[in-house]
């Protein structure tokens, strides 16, 4: 049976046996992200939108949404931030966090439990009461899309694909082989051409899920008075070639190797690849978005106040400060604060 990649990665990290059903994150598992980095991260992101709210950029009443939670720490952070750097914001602000993933929500409602933050699973859960602002967030949402992935080759286009012995991947799953196919013969082939015609794309990474998913924030988006959407994701560095990589306890293994040994590797570590920003952006723009800002994580952070969040806690416990100075520095330095960006989109 012939499946096309991005119905293989779908599977791998979201079905019933998927990556995502058993997956652990932080420094002690496969990988780590900004949120399990630093406090700091949640803090700066709060201390962004008061500053918003200050400038009159965003109103109160405000709802804050976080896209694709997992374990809600971010929310739980900005929550608590707010609450310590402002008066009389939290009083007047929601906060929901979008997690569909039944295996993730559990500890999510565990993590929120003190708080007064709801779980929702979808977009169509939340609701904008009149003369609301929205804030919306996410981390390494972008990025953990299922993609398809073509390559230029020899002159002629090539499209990856998954083959099984069996009709049902899932079951099948032991005798999933990756191989490179003719783009005219590939699976969803047509589909994809479409989308890189659009977009103008000839190779790489293909998110066609992303076009669907932009359309329907920015509608939820414009049912409040005004809103923002700021993501953070793995960013293009120099060459824009393939970039599909593996994450398994804190190993990286390149599209090769994910290749040479797909059927041991599937569901067992994580997929992900560099956000094309600048496809994102063309995206939001064509459903009526604006982007505000795009710049590297440690500069934005930097903006945002995450110095000064720092200088506050030297204040009040030097010993903590010690601590998450060098988290932060994890947060600004090379290892993440180079690699990732900021994107911020309104209306």
């Amino acid at each position: 049976m012939e499946w096309s990649f991005g119905d293989v990665m779908e599977q791998w990290l979201y079905g019933e046996l998927g990556y995502y059903a058993h997956a652990h994150i932080g420094k002690e598992g496969d990988f780590y992200t900004a949120v399990s980095a630093s406090r700091l991260f949640g803090g700066s992101i709060a201390r962004h939108i008061i500053t918003l709210l200050e400038s009159s950029q965003l109103t109160l009443p405000l709802h804050i949404v976080e896209i694709g939670a997992h374990h809600g720490e971010l929310m739980c952070d900005i929550y608590d931030f707010l609450d310590a750097l402002s008066e009389g914001v939290l009083p007047h602000t929601k906060c929901t966090i979008i997690e569909p993933l039944a295996t993730l929500q559990a500890q999510a409602r565990r993590n929120i439990a003190s708080r007064a933050i709801a779980q929702v699973g979808s977009f169509d859960d939340v609701a904008l009461e009149a003369g609301e602002s929205v804030f919306i967030v996410s981390n390494e949402l972008f990025d953990a899309f299922a993609c398809e992935i073509v390559r230029e080759q020899g002159g002629h286009r090539e499209m990856l694909c998954g083959f099984t012995n069996g009709q049902n991947l899932v079951d099948s799953r032991e005798s999933l082989r990756l191989e490179w196919r003719d783009f005219a013969g590939a699976t969803n082939a047509h589909k994809v051409d479409s989308f890189m015609r659009h977009y103008g794309l000839t190779s790489g990474e293909i998110p066609l899920g992303w076009a669907e998913f932009v359309s329907e924030l920015c509608a939820f988006a414009k049912g409040a008075k005004c809103w923002r959407f700021l993501s953070f994701d793995y960013a293009h560095l120099g060459s824009r070639g393939l970039s599909l990589r593996g994450y398994g306890e804190h190993r990286v293994l390149d599209l090769g190797e994910i290749m040479r040994d797909a059927s041991r590797l599937f569901g067992r570590i994580d997929l992900t690849y560099n956000v094309d920003f600048a496809l994102l952006g063309q995206i939001f723009i064509e459903n009526g978005a604006r982007e505000i800002f795009c710049d590297r994580l440690n500069v934005l952070l930097v903006e945002f106040g995450i110095a000064e969040l720092l200088q506050s806690l030297l204040e009040v416990s030097p010993k903590q400060y010690e601590i998450e100075a060098l988290r932060v520095r994890q947060l600004l330095g090379g290892g993440l604060g180079e690699k990732f960006m900021g994107v911020c989109f309104g209306g």
